[in-house]
């Protein structure tokens, strides 16, 4: 079995990169591949772990892109020290530092007491978002978990959201691309059900340049992994698949195996590998 989306410390996770490896050894995973948002600051860290303990790491990330609902976009098997895409990062981390005050003036004037340097005291990383603005409020007793956090007040339209300034879905692949890397659709249901039509959406980022999306998704129910599975042959696209792992933020998600409902094989990594070798 293998992984391809999988959070850490660096951005919205709770598992060290090192620990993330560690543990996806213990599940007995074949590969796994370090998809921090907007980041890939702990991507030779696990790269290090997985070469001492035998584990197969591919080095990855996840980049934020502006469309009609927000868009994620992977990229797969990258050069992290590329200076095209770093370039992009830095400025997507510029974008995020300019958001999160925002968001803390909000909460402020609703009566939440939470600071920047709250925020800042629990984020390991240096890409700090709302997950670690959510973390704060649940330590200080206002919420339960950050779930409750996210659907009160963080979550688009909530009364704490904060628009944040993004990349074009062509930039995140034309990046992702010039770093050597595969770009993928992450949890591609969500655009199932847009009214322009889904194959509408996926053709456009086909022509962008998207090598594949991502089929198998812990969020995905057994009839959109078909739908998806049906498009990717259409459009002649790769397949890969993770469980969009975070550690104790999504605790309902294991590493490997989701809600329970994955069992992606080691072959859907060799047709990737065989792609990235095309080039």
């Amino acid at each position: 079995m293998i992984d391809l989306h999988i959070h850490t410390t660096f951005s919205d996770g709770t598992y060290s990169p090192e620990d993330v490896v560690v543990l996806a050894k213990g599940k007995g995973l074949f590969a796994i591949a370090i998809t921090d948002h907007d980041t890939t600051d702990g991507v030779k860290m696990a790269l290090k772990k997985g070469q001492e303990i035998g584990m197969k790491v591919i080095s990855g990330v996840e980049i934020s892109a502006d469309f009609e609902i927000e868009m994620h976009i992977l990229g797969l098997f990258i050069d992290v020290d590329n200076t095209s895409l770093q370039e992009k990062l830095k400025m997507l981390e510029g974008f995020r530092k300019e958001r999160n005050p925002k968001i803390i003036e909000k909460l402020r004037k609703m009566g939440y007491d939470i600071s920047m340097e709250d925020v800042e005291k629990v984020a390991s990383g240096e890409v700090i978002g709302r997950p670690h603005i959510a973390r704060v409020l649940v330590r200080k007793g206002y919420f339960e978990n950050t779930k409750a956090v996210f659907e009160n007040l963080l979550g688009f339209g909530r009364p704490a959201y904060v628009k944040k300034e993004k990349l074009k879905p062509y930039e995140a692949i034309e990046a992702i691309k010039r770093a050597g890397g595969l770009a993928i659709l992450a949890h591609p249901h969500k655009y199932l059900y847009l009214e322009e039509g889904p194959e509408n959406v996926f053709e456009e980022l086909k022509e962008y340049g998207l090598d594949g999306i991502e089929v198998y998704h812990s969020d995905h129910t057994d009839k959109e992994t078909r739908q998806l599975l049906e498009i990717a042959k259409k459009l002649d696209f790769l397949i890969s698949g993770g469980s969009d792992f975070h550690g104790d933020n999504k605790p309902d998600i294991e590493i490997g195996n989701g809600r329970g409902n994955l069992n992606i094989g080691k072959e859907i990594l060799e047709e990737l590998e065989r792609k990235v070798a095309q080039r």
